[in-house]
């Protein structure tokens, strides 16, 4: 029968080689804050328990993790070392909980399948190696030849032939429960940093001949905790690849995968196209057979079958519809919905507008609060005039309508079917159904005039 067990996410340090105002856990990896991989995957795993340890910014990080019902949450008021947080989770600890796993919190990379095998793993201690080329910096462990561990050697106290192991401590452990709590009170204050390491409990176990086993993992980067910003970086660039690479093994084509940054609730339908430096992030859903050109940034949309997006359209809360060509250089705000065949070209704004199927916007246009129906024409430095000042009204468009050039529309206002609105109009007035609507002043042509201007101009 599988251990009821609890897991410990070490959240509370303040991660000052980032040189950031605020925590290093809340920092970006690759779309969303570092502890928040670690808060998923405690929903995904369901142990009996998950404590997060806190400190520096507890507000802010406990509001990263997101609230569940699962989550329990410690305060490390003193920052006293790492043997000091895991005494502090275990006072939230369930009578019930026979094994203890600890995880680091600014290792964002950890596998679930490892955790998983963590939590089935019977011996008394275990904890996870990894195997550097160069360990500096790192504690290395010392293990016979069936992986039972000897011990944890610090960096400087290495001597002789310890000098060559390359197997470090990644900070990862999982525990029989009552040995834990036993342990964690026979661990002495450090001199040097006056902190209790939770390292010294390999040295407890060992003088009371428990087994202590290493479970070996074999990528080093997703399991060592990140120091600096570059390091996260490096880590997020590797989470951004790894989505690309399982999208396009769904069937999904990446023109430099490399270059192209998806978020993980993201979902694109095979046959789609994606070209460089695009970002999408949020909860978009791509269909099958989308073409997203380079420099776009689609977030929280929906872009339908056989659309073409780009290049360098910036997309918010939109929903485009099959068969759609939009962009380039192009702003489609929130609210921004089109049905099938829909053309919105370069140079456009759209917010809070409807437009049906068959329309287009081609060139240099604002649509803001705005309905507009089919196989309308939209011409170029067309604009809703949708704010006075004091409230956003909206224009009504109706279907087979022709809005010429540099038109002001003045909302409120109407335009019904089949009509025709001028180049250069402003309409302020609703226009019938079939009627032409203008409103140019009379054109001047004053005869020689431009000689005259001239002439004026040459004399000063």
């Amino acid at each position: 029968m599988p251990e009821k067990t609890a897991i410990i996410i070490m959240a509370a340090g303040a991660g000052t080689r980032f040189k950031s105002k605020k925590s290093k856990l809340l920092h970006n990896v690759a779309g969303k804050p570092a502890i928040k991989y670690l808060s998923d995957m405690m929903i995904k795993l369901n142990p009996e328990q998950a404590v997060f340890v806190l400190s520096h910014q507890k507000d802010e990080v406990m509001n990263a993790i997101g609230d569940n019902n699962a989550f329990s949450f410690v305060e490390q008021k003193t920052l006293d070392g790492t043997a000091g947080a895991v005494r502090v989770a275990m006072t939230k600890i369930k009578p019930e909980v026979t094994r203890v796993i600890v995880l680091p919190g600014d290792t964002p990379t950890i596998p679930e399948m490892l955790v998983r095998e963590l939590m089935v793993h019977t011996a008394p201690i275990v904890l996870v190696g990894t195997e550097l080329n160069d360990p500096k910096g790192f504690g290395r462990i010392k293990v016979d030849e069936d992986n039972n561990v000897i011990e944890i050697i610090e960096e400087t106290d290495l001597k002789g032939f310890d000098r060559n192991i390359k197997l470090v401590n990644t900070s990862i452990y999982s525990f029989n429960r009552k040995f834990l709590e036993k342990s964690l009170s026979e661990i002495t204050l450090n001199p040097n940093k006056k902190e209790f390491y939770l390292t010294d409990i390999i040295a407890i176990a060992r003088n009371t001949g428990l087994e202590i086993r290493c479970l070996k993992h074999d990528d080093p980067e997703q399991v060592l905790g990140a120091n600096d910003r570059f390091h996260f970086a490096h880590l997020g660039a590797k989470v951004w690849l790894d989505r690309t690479k399982k999208h396009s093994e769904a069937g999904v084509s990446f023109i430099c995968p490399e270059r192209t940054y998806v978020d993980e609730d993201v979902q694109i339908g095979k046959d789609s196209a994606i070209y460089p430096d695009v970002f999408i992030t949020g909860n978009t859903v791509i269909d099958e057979d989308v073409t997203i050109l380079e420099g776009c940034r689609i977030n929280n949309s929906k872009i339908s079958s056989g659309s073409i997006i780009g290049p360098y359209v910036i997309m918010d809360e939109a929903e485009i519809g099959s068969e759609n060509k939009i962009g380039p250089f192009t702003f489609v705000r929130p609210g921004t919905k089109t049905k099938k065949k829909v053309k919105i070209g370069a140079f456009v704004e759209t917010k809070k507008v409807t437009v049906d199927e068959g329309s287009k916007i081609p060139h240099l246009s604002y649509m803001g609060d705005a309905s507009i129906g089919k196989n309308t024409n939209i011409g170029c430095g067309v604009i809703t005039c949708n704010y006075d000042g004091f409230t956003k009204s909206k224009t009504e468009i109706g279907d087979n309508v022709f809005i010429g050039s540099d038109s002001q529309l003045i909302a409120p206002v109407k335009i019904n079917d089949d009509s025709y609105v001028a180049a250069g109009t402003t309409v302020t007035n609703e226009v019938p159904s079939g009627d032409l609507a203008i409103s140019r002043v009379k054109q001047k042509n004053l005869d020689g005039y431009a000689k005259k201007i001239r002439e004026k101009k040459a004399k000063k």
